[in-house]
């Protein structure tokens, strides 16, 4: 799978709710009762986004939190498709309908 790499939920964070809203991570933490230091791992893409996290970004922005997780699969998917494991994974033949 080669497709265009997607954009990771941390960059959505930084660029749609700090830069948007003009917050702090300590700010945006502060408001999800979460840690700064969660909030910065997933800015700089150290961590992905939590069922957790997306509920709690769900209800701050007022926006769907599978929203969120779908842009977290999406991530995780094309990782995994991308990765060293995806060799075995190709070798794969399906079942016959």
């Amino acid at each position: 799978m080669k497709d265009r790499k997607p954009t990771h939920p941390g960059e959505f964070v930084q660029e749609d709710i700090l830069n948007e809203f003009g917050i702090s991570q300590e700010q945006l933490a502060e408001a999800l009762g979460i840690s700064e230091e969660t909030v910065n791992e997933l800015i700089n893409q150290k961590c992905g986004l939590s069922s957790d996290i997306a509920l709690r970004i769900g209800k701050f922005t007022n926006t769907n939190p599978k929203t969120w997780m779908n842009i977290q699969i999406s991530w995780d998917l094309w990782i995994m498709a991308n990765s060293k494991e995806a060799e075995s994974i190709e070798k794969i033949q399906p079942v016959a309908a």
